[in-house]
C-alpha cells in the first residue's frame, strides 16, 4: 500500500508540471483575463500585508487544469484556498520549517525537464506566469516544508490511535448497503430539500416501527434505478467506486441500521447497512493514508486558527 502511494505522488507532480507546461503557451491564457505581458497583475486580496495576484490565481487554474469555462464557477474557492497558501506559506517561514535545499532543486530540475522535453524554455514559461526560478522553487517547496512540520506534529502513537478508531476505513473492509434517495428537482430550492428530508423522515420512521421492509419502501420511494432492487448499492469499501458522501455515512452504520437523512449531490437519501466485511490489512499497510488523513485535519485546523487572526483584505 505505501509503494502504491508513493507512486501516486509522483504521478502528481507530473501532471502538474506537464500543466506548467501548457503555460508556455502563456499570451492567450493572460489575455484571456485581460493581462497583458509587460504589466503587473491584478491584486485579488491582500493577506499580511503579502499580495494575491490574478497571476497567481491563473497558476492554480493551469496547475489543476481547470478549463476556462468552469473558472468562473470556482474563482472564489480558489482565491480563499490561494489566501490559505500565503497563511501556511507564512507560519511555515515564522518557524523556520522548510525542506531541504537538494529536494527542492530536485522537484525544480525535473520540473525544468519536462518543460525543455516540450520544447519550451524554462525562463521564459515562468516569466510569463509572474515567476522567477527562486519564486517558482518557494512554491515548490511549500507542500515539502508542510510536510517536514507534519511530521514533526504527527506521532506514531497518534497514528496508532487514529488506527484503532477509523479502522474500517483503512483496513480494506467493505460493506454490503442500500438506499433511498429522492432528487431535487431541476431548480430545487431550500425548501424542496426540506421537504424531501421530512418525507425520508417519515419512511426512515415506518422502516425503524417496522410496518415496511426497506426493500418494499425503495420500490415504491426511490427515484433510483437501484429501487427496483431493493435500493441495492452492492458491496464496496471506503475508498472506491461510491461517491465519499455515501461511504462516509455507511462507515458509521452498524448491520441493520438506517441512517437518518443526508444530502449528496445526487438528492436526499437514507442509507441502510446489511453486512459488513472485515478487511485483513495492517496498521503498516496503512499508515501512510493515515498520515496524510492526519496530515488534511492538521492543516485545515491550523489555517482557521491562523484566519482568525489574520488580516484579509480584499479590494
Amino acid at each position: 500500500m505505501k509503494r502504491s502511494h508513493t507512486v501516486t505522488c509522483k504521478f502528481r507532480v507530473s501532471a502538474t508540471a506537464i500543466r506548467i507546461v501548457i503555460a508556455g503557451l502563456i499570451a492567450t491564457h493572460l489575455q484571456a483575463f485581460g493581462i497583458k505581458a509587460d504589466e503587473s497583475p491584478a491584486t485579488l486580496a491582500t493577506v499580511n500585508g503579502t499580495p494575491i495576484t490574478e497571476s497567481d490565481l491563473e497558476f492554480l487554474y493551469l496547475s489543476r487544469d481547470v478549463r476556462a469555462e468552469l473558472r468562473p464557477s470556482v474563482r472564489k474557492r480558489y482565491i480563499e484556498q490561494l489566501i490559505n497558501r500565503s497563511l501556511l506559506k507564512e507560519f511555515l517561514l515564522t518557524r523556520n520549517i522548510k525542506a531541504p535545499d537538494s529536494v527542492i532543486k530536485d522537484r525544480v530540475a525535473r520540473t525544468e525537464k519536462l518543460i525543455t522535453q516540450e520544447g519550451l524554455n524554462f525562463d521564459e514559461t515562468l516569466k510569463n506566469l509572474g515567476y522567477t526560478r527562486a519564486s517558482f522553487a518557494k512554491e515548490v517547496a511549500l507542500p515539502l516544508a508542510w510536510q517536514a512540520h507534519a511530521r514533526l506534529a504527527i506521532t506514531d502513537k497518534s497514528i496508532a490511535t487514529y488506527w484503532k478508531s477509523h479502522r474500517a476505513k483503512f483496513d480494506g473492509t467493505e460493506v454490503r448497503a442500500a438506499h433511498i434517495v429522492k432528487r431535487l428537482p431541476r431548480n430545487g430550492n431550500d425548501d424542496d430539500k426540506k421537504a424531501l428530508t421530512q418525507e425520508l423522515s417519515q419512511i426512515r420512521q415506518a422502516l425503524v416501527d417496522k410496518k415496511t421492509t426497506f426493500s418494499e419502501a425503495a420500490a415504491e420511494n426511490s427515484d433510483s434505478p437501484s429501487g427496483k432492487d431493493g435500493g441495492n448499492l452492492g458491496q464496496f469499501a471506503f475508498r472506491g467506486r461510491m461517491p465519499q458522501d455515501l461511504t462516509k455515512v455507511a462507515f458509521t452504520l452498524k448491520t441493520g441500521e438506517i441512517s437518518d437523512p443526508f444530502d449528496t449531490p445526487f438528492g436526499v437519501h437514507i442509507l441502510t447497512v446489511t453486512e459488513v466485511i472485515p478487511g485483513d490489512l495492517s496498521l503498516e499497510d496503512a499508515r501512510g493514508e493515515i498520515f496524510h488523513e492526519l496530515s488534511e485535519k492538521l492543516q485545515t485546523g491550523l489555517i482557521s486558527q491562523l484566519r482568525a487572526k489574520a488580516r484579509i483584505d480584499r479590494p
